[in-house]
């Protein structure tokens, strides 16, 4: 976990390995606050109140022995978001879903890189599962969304696991980071993308 998108990757995945169908991730940063925040959203399995009081002890997990021995994403984040002064916060309710938040300050000495927040969704996207993805992505006053009914839209069924397809994804999804970027940078305009 040595950037936020790895741990943005890691939440999704655990919504994804949780049974859910509808996955939202919402991506925020403000240069002005020099904070970074993202939310996990998820209709999932969800946790009972004995899990929740355990889930960020270093090596819980619900997953499997056989998949996975031992569970380090939830202590990690906390971690790496309280080392900048933080937060992590936690809501579940069994059978109804789980809500993971997680705020950075993103000026402090001890901030994670953000990473490829792109390739981390691209990969969430890509990735086989059925889940159906609901992504909002801001950045100071620029924004774009995206939800599976926009690339369904565009692509027809099956043609997301095509490799040209998913190059023009990547592309798109790299493009829509950059003009974040450049706008945060520069603190005008406003951007919507579908």
């Amino acid at each position: 976990m040595r950037t936020i998108a790895d741990h943005i990757l890691d939440i999704a995945s655990n919504s994804i390995a949780a049974g859910a169908s509808d996955v939202w991730l919402d991506i925020a940063s403000d240069p002005d606050a020099r904070v970074f925040t993202f939310t996990v959203r998820d209709n999932g399995h969800g946790m009972d109140d004995d899990l929740q009081k355990h889930v960020f002890d270093p090596f819980v997990t619900t997953r499997p022995h056989t998949i996975r021995r031992f569970g380090l994403g939830l202590p990690l984040l906390r971690q790496n978001a309280e080392l900048t002064g933080g937060t992590v916060e936690l809501q579940s309710d069994p059978g109804a879903g789980t809500t993971v938040s997680a705020v950075f300050h993103s000026d402090h000495i001890d901030c994670i890189p953000t990473g490829d927040i792109a390739g981390a969704l691209f990969a969430l996207l890509t990735c086989g599962s059925p889940v159906r993805w609901h992504i909002s992505r801001r950045a100071g006053r620029m924004a774009y969304s995206l939800t599976t009914e926009d690339l369904e839209e565009v692509f027809p069924s099956g043609e997301l696991s095509d490799p040209r397809v998913q190059q023009l994804l990547l592309h798109f999804l790299k493009e829509q980071e950059a003009g974040l970027a450049v706008g945060a940078s520069h603190g005008d305009g406003s951007m919507s993308s579908t």
